[in-house]
Parts: C-alpha cells; structure tokens; sequence
C-alpha cells in the first residue's frame, strides 16, 4: 500500500507539506525520511498506529499524514482549548 492509501485507511488527513498542515492547525510530530518506497510505507504504518491510539485514547481530536516526495511526518489536530474530548450526539 502507499502512504495516501494507508492514510485513507485510517480516516486521516492527508497533506502535501508541514506548511499546509500547520495552517490546517495540525501539530507535526515524527519527521521519517526512508531510503525506499517499501520503507516509506513501513514509517507511514508506524506514523498512522501511534496516532490512532492517542485518537482512540481521546487525547487528539484527528489524525493526518505529510505526504513529502521523500518523506512522511506524522501530524494532529489537538482537542479544543480545555483539552476536552467533544462527543458526538447520535
């Protein structure tokens, strides 16, 4: 699979640069720049688990992925200003 299609996998935000995601109000954590296309999917994978189990945990409020031809960083969207989980009415 490709960094977008693992990504897609895990309903995060995908982005081309750092500079769009901070704009976005994304936080840019782990920078990966793998030597080939099988490593760049490996970091994306570890990129995307270590992120949806801090969404999962309600510590993040969304998940998103820098997309950079030679490399991947992780990112978030952080909870609202009283670090709250929102919860959805159903």
């Amino acid at each position: 699979m490709s960094p977008k299609e693992i990504a897609t996998h895990y309903g995060a935000k995908l982005f081309d640069t750092p500079e769009a995601a901070t704009e976005a109000g994304f936080v840019l954590t782990e920078k990966y720049a793998p030597r080939n296309v099988w490593n760049k999917a490996s970091a994306t994978q570890s990129l995307m688990l270590g992120l949806r189990d801090k969404k999962d945990k309600g510590e993040i409020k969304e998940i998103g992925l820098v997309n950079e031809p030679y490399a991947v960083t992780g990112c978030y969207l952080p909870n609202g200003e009283d670090g709250e989980r929102e919860t959805l009415a159903v």
